[in-house]
This record gives C-alpha cells, structure tokens and sequence, in this order.
C-alpha cells in the first residue's frame, strides 16, 4: 500500500530553474498536506579544498567557505535580493494556487531550510531525507539531454540508485 507523503525533501542548487522545481513540490505539498524541507548542498572535494587552503592559507579558505555556506542560508531564508524576488513569485504561487488560505498558512509548508557540506551531494540528499523521514525526494535536472544525464554520472541517477524513498524528478529549461 502506498503511504501519504507528509514530508517532502526538496533539493536546490540555489539556481533560478529552481523555481520551477519548487512550484511543483509546493503543488505535491499542497495536495498532500504535506511539508517541505528545503536543502541545499555545498560540495566538498579534497583536492581543490587543499590548493586553496595552500594557495591563500586555512584562514582565509574557512572564512570563504563560512561566507559560502552563510550566503546559501540568506538565499534559501530570504535575505538575499534574488532570493526576496523568488520568495513573492513563490508567495505569487500560492495565492493562484490556493485562493481559499492565508499567505502565511501556505508559507508553512517549508518545514526546515538545510545547508549541508558533504563530499558527495547524492549521499547528503538521501541521507537527509532519511533523517527527516521524508516521503518524497522533488529535485530538477536540465531538460536537454535528461536521459542522457539520469543516466550517466550525474547527482540525479546517484541519487536514484541510492534512494529508498521516491523520487519526484522536474525537467526544466536553463534560462
């Protein structure tokens, strides 16, 4: 039997297709009475970690990686231009979407905003969604050439291969 999805896991790379990536888990959450956890993941890898703490030492390379995961927080909390544009075009959504709700009941669909650092991407989003018990995992993948990508290396089909929950994929169109 197929369980209700509660919670639903939604992957950004903080880019402006996300937006159409996030109408369609705001659709799904709505539908289900379901909540949001958003999370954004900040890439590790060792080798370019090392030339630049060796490059401009390990003080400066950890004030541009805290200033990197805190610009990623401001993007996904709001306080961030580009982000405050894609807050009312989301705010925008929910009023065509649900005409009978409250603007702030429907910004309670988002649960928890996450920034996560890892060596790998596809491990942080299955493990968080583990860890927040969620249902459904919504995450977007360039239109052009999507087979080819789901297919090859890429964070979609990792994250397929290692997901034990489904996963809601939104072909979408680089601007």
């Amino acid at each position: 039997m197929i369980q209700p999805t509660k919670n639903i896991l939604f992957a950004s790379d903080l880019s402006a297709s996300m937006k159409q990536v996030f109408e369609h888990a705001a659709t799904l959450a709505i539908r289900n009475n379901a909540n949001i956890v958003v999370l954004h993941v900040m890439e590790e890898t060792q080798h370019s970690e090392k030339r630049i703490q060796m490059a401009f030492g390990e003080q400066l390379y950890e004030n541009l990686k805290s200033k990197h995961r805190n610009g990623a927080r401001d993007i996904l909390i709001g306080k961030n231009i580009d982000a405050l544009k894609i807050r009312q075009a989301i705010a925008g959504f929910f009023e065509g979407a649900e005409q009978n709700k409250d603007a702030s009941e429907n910004h309670s669909l988002i649960s928890k905003i996450l920034v996560a650092e890892g060596r790998s991407i596809a491990d942080e989003i299955t493990s968080t969604a583990k860890e927040e018990e969620c249902d459904l995992i919504v995450m977007g993948c360039k239109q052009q050439g999507l087979l080819a990508e789901a297919m090859g290396d890429h964070v979609v089909r990792k994250v397929l291969k290692r997901s034990g929950v489904p996963i809601f994929i939104v072909p979408f169109m680089e601007k």
